[in-house]
């Protein structure tokens, strides 16, 4: 009897020449793919994640506010960039949740260096600085910066400065002056309604490399005196122009930087930039889409009686040969609480024509 068990053998799948050749060129691409993996790490591409819909709409025309000086060719700028800081008073009796100017120091420094990092061509506008405060931000930023300024009272040293720091290794310093916002702008003086004496630091400069010449203006109007910063306002437009007239350079660009104690609606603002003024407010000339940080630029330390506002401004004279690329509102405190002022820096960045 012929035997009927089950034999597994015949049910065994035999191979084909199509289905060798199929396993074969699987195993040789699969070594392929290995091997340059291993060769060139970066052949190996994994897919995108789906995209995420912003909605933000970001404005990328770099020249939605053009200069005004026409017939000019923008293949060759010179990047620049310019601050202005109240880095408060080094008070011995500060107010509540002011810490002492030995805590803010390094802060402030800190931050001034990180603002300026990587930038050649700075210029860094500050007010209130006592004479020890300059030195210690002298120091702190390095050799490679000079500044320039005096005490707005009686001696060098006396009283507030509004100095100008710059980086002498990119700039040289071509001339200086403080004049100060009254009818005698040639001595300490305090001007009409003004509680103290109040000054502006101007500094003409010139780019080592491309013999750029820029004219710099630090300045603080008095906080009580509405009819002086009034007249301050048209003295600093006054200043300005006389300083450009003056240069035996051609001028590029006549640049200001400040605490006002101005809010856009007071009538000192007003005089900055009415028309014929020669003035224009740089956040003006930037689209909100390329502004950043805050809006207000004075904080206070939280006193009851005091509110935020935006009095701090950076200013260009007209016709401008400068591309004003962008601007911020940059914080004064972080997560340690410390409030380095009860004013933020105020930057923008631009583009000079050499």
């Amino acid at each position: 009897m012929a035997e009927t068990g089950f034999n597994p053998r015949t049910f065994l799948m035999r191979p084909t020449k199509p289905l060798i050749f199929l396993i074969a060129s699987a195993a040789i691409l699969g070594l392929t793919v290995s091997w340059l993996a291993i060769q060139y790490p970066g052949f190996i591409f994994y897919p995108a994640p789906a995209p995420i819909n912003c909605p933000l709409e970001f404005d990328n025309d770099t020249t939605a506010v053009p200069p005004t000086h026409v017939g000019m060719d923008y293949n060759e700028t010179l990047p620049l960039r310019l601050i202005t800081y109240n880095i408060r008073y080094a008070s011995k009796h500060p107010v509540a949740n002011e810490k002492p100017w030995d805590v803010r120091c390094p802060r402030l420094v800190t931050q001034l260096k990180f603002i300026t990092e990587g930038h050649d061509s700075p210029f860094i506008c500050l007010q209130e600085a006592l004479d020890s405060q300059v030195h210690d931000v002298q120091r702190g930023l390095g050799a490679g910066w000079g500044h320039i300024g005096r005490g707005r009272d009686k001696g060098e040293t006396d009283g507030e400065f509004s100095p100008i720091f710059y980086r002498s290794s990119t700039w040289s310093l071509t001339r200086y002056e403080t004049r100060w916002l009254s009818k005698t702008p040639d001595r300490p003086s305090k001007g009409w309604d003004a509680y103290y004496n109040r000054i502006v630091t101007m500094g003409e400069f010139a780019h080592r490399q491309t013999n750029t010449t820029v004219i710099v203006m630090s300045t603080h109007f008095d906080h009580m005196g509405a009819i002086a910063r009034e007249h301050s306002a048209d003295l600093l437009i006054k200043f300005a122009k006389e300083w450009s007239a003056a240069s035996e350079a051609e001028v590029s660009a006549v640049l200001i930087g400040g605490d006002f104690n101005s809010a856009p609606d007071d009538d000192s603002y007003r005089r900055m930039t009415a028309p014929g003024s020669g003035m224009s407010d740089i956040a003006d000339l930037v689209p909100d889409s390329r502004k950043y940080g805050n809006r207000l630029t004075y904080t206070s330390f939280g006193e009851p009686e005091y509110g935020s506002a935006r009095i701090d401004f950076l200013f260009i004279k007209e016709p401008r040969t400068a591309l004003v690329k962008s601007y911020g509102v940059l914080a004064n405190q972080f997560e340690d609480g410390v409030l380095i002022s009860d004013h933020r820096p105020v930057v923008a960045d631009m583009e000079v024509l050499p």
